[in-house]
């Protein structure tokens, strides 16, 4: 009977024993390919990145590389952190790294540096080092005391993470909660933010435009971006590259006063056109942004030029009437990967509120322009398009986008989609009393989709391929939705011997 159970016991043993290996095992694997998939999309991020000097490539790679490793530093050991300065203007502008940054730049809160004074010793790598200043609790500059015994060539940040291999770093600077030249009283400034700028300056921001920190993905590696990233970057000057080198444009790119649609309130937010001259026309602004966008059957370009014009054309109409919409599904592809047109697209893409159809009914029977039209559903009222006809006496060829913008002589055109506020299988619009938390419209797959409303508003002003539109507040978070994550960074199209073919 003992060794009955001794046996058993045994048996149990080696049971667990033998989970705990196969759990581990099945972790690591999944550890390993979650991995490569984002070593995948840096690459993806690279290959569509700009080069000037010869070491560009190398220095691009390890900034990215060094950016992955702090954050998954980061995420292990709980580090709220979000981008700043330089780096955040980077990807407001271009979503990802700048092609001639020479380092990186995060921010954390003064007093979560104690932790990273504790994690320094903690922290054991071959390639990695995290660089604490000494005098990080003096707040401001750490009168040019430099520890060069210690590896600690650098007074403005508080912390460096150092790739010593190729020898690139992540600047850590702090962000106070009090102005460290004003009087604290209880939690009067508790609203301000204030940091120490790379001009050496402390700069003041309200605590909503950083807090909720929102995931978001820069050139293929997931980050933490402050709330409103748009208003926190102020002055940014254009870098080019000239003769092999990149140096310092004349022309900086200004900062214009944008009224968001949601609420009307008047902020300075700083344009997202990185090369953008306020001298060229709207014709030579197209044409430069054409440039940039590939080619690989004849007729490319032309079509490539009537979609963007279309895009232009359909943008100052809505301005002008007043007509709320944003980028959507491939446009915000798009947008998303390379910041302008996909070099195959046969179209573009928006969305609008239900609701505001209505007033694209009244724009279509006016003499608006003598190069597009509006071409409405007759049937956009009702929700499912599958019970909706074609009009084609009356140049109606869709069912599926409530309304076309339509080139008069080319055709190419924009697609405008609904978006509902309710459950357009659901809900009854006739008891919707309040707004909803939610928005609805198709997924890739004509399926109705739900979303939450803070993925599309506030609605800010974004430029594609130069041309000034108006993008939804997460606009990688419905795409993911949509398309799934790989849509971020890798295109479903590839040109194969002068033909667009699916992408493997």
């Amino acid at each position: 009977m003992y060794r009955f159970r001794g046996t058993l016991l045994i048996f149990i043993f080696l049971f667990f024993f033998l989970i705990i290996i196969f759990y581990d095992d099945q972790k690591q694997f999944a550890s390993n390919i979650y991995n490569k998939y984002k070593h995948s999309w840096i690459e993806q991020a690279l290959g569509q990145m700009h080069t000037c000097t010869p070491n560009d490539g190398l220095r691009q790679r390890a900034l990215l590389y060094t950016l992955l490793e702090w954050t998954q530093l980061a995420r292990k050991n709980k580090i709220l952190y979000w981008i700043g300065h330089e780096t955040l203007i980077s990807y407001v502008q271009r979503h990802g790294l700048s092609p001639h940054a020479l380092d990186l730049d995060i921010l954390v809160m003064v007093q979560d540096t104690s932790h990273l004074v504790e994690l320094r010793t903690l922290y054991f790598s071959s390639d990695y080092e995290l660089k604490i200043h000494p005098q990080w609790h003096l707040v401001g500059k750490r009168n040019d005391s430099y520890f060069n015994a210690e590896g600690i060539d650098f007074v403005e940040p508080i912390a460096r993470f150092i790739n010593r291999k190729d020898h690139v770093y992540i600047n850590i600077w702090p962000m106070l909660d009090y102005h460290p030249n004003k009087v604290k009283i209880g939690n009067i400034t508790k609203e301000m933010f204030n940091e120490y700028d790379e001009n050496d300056k402390w700069e003041s921001s309200p605590k909503e435009w950083t807090f909720p920190l929102r995931p978001c993905r820069f050139s293929g590696v997931n980050v933490y971006c402050p709330a409103e990233p748009e208003k926190l970057i102020t002055n940014i000057s254009s870098i080019v590259c000239i003769n092999g080198s990149w140096q310092k444009s004349d022309e900086p790119i200004s900062t214009k006063t944008i009224i968001t649609n949601e609420n009307s309130e008047i902020s300075e937010q700083t344009s997202t056109a990185l090369t953008t001259n306020p001298i060229l026309s709207d014709e030579e602004l197209l044409e430069k942004a054409l440039n940039s966008v590939p080619t690989c059957q004849s007729n490319d370009r032309d079509r490539q030029r009537y979609i963007l014009h279309g895009l232009q054309a359909w943008s100052h109409l809505a301005e002008k009437y007043n007509i709320q919409y944003w980028i959507s599904y491939g446009t915000l592809v798009g947008f998303i990967q390379r910041r302008g047109l996909l070099p195959h697209d046969l179209d573009t893409d928006v969305m609008i509120m239900f609701n505001d159809t209505r007033k694209l009914v009244e724009i279509s029977k006016l003499n608006f322009s003598s190069t597009y039209e509006i071409k409405v559903q007759p049937q956009w009222e009702i929700f499912d398009d599958r019970n909706r006809s074609y009009f084609r006496k009356d140049g109606i060829h869709f069912v599926a986008p409530n309304a076309r913008f339509i080139h008069l002589t080319a055709r190419y055109h924009v697609d405008i989609y609904p978006v509902y506020d309710f459950n357009p299988i659901y809900a009854n619009r006739s008891i919707e009393k309040q707004e909803s938390e939610n928005l609805t419209a198709y997924d890739n797959y004509y399926n109705w989709l739900s979303y939450p409303r803070s993925w599309t508003y506030p609605l800010k002003t974004c430029y594609f391929s130069e041309i000034k539109v108006l993008c939804p507040a997460q606009p990688e978070k419905f795409i993911e939705l949509v398309y799934g994550t790989s849509t971020l960074t890798k295109s479903h199209k590839k040109c194969v011997e002068g033909n667009w073919v699916n992408a493997d």
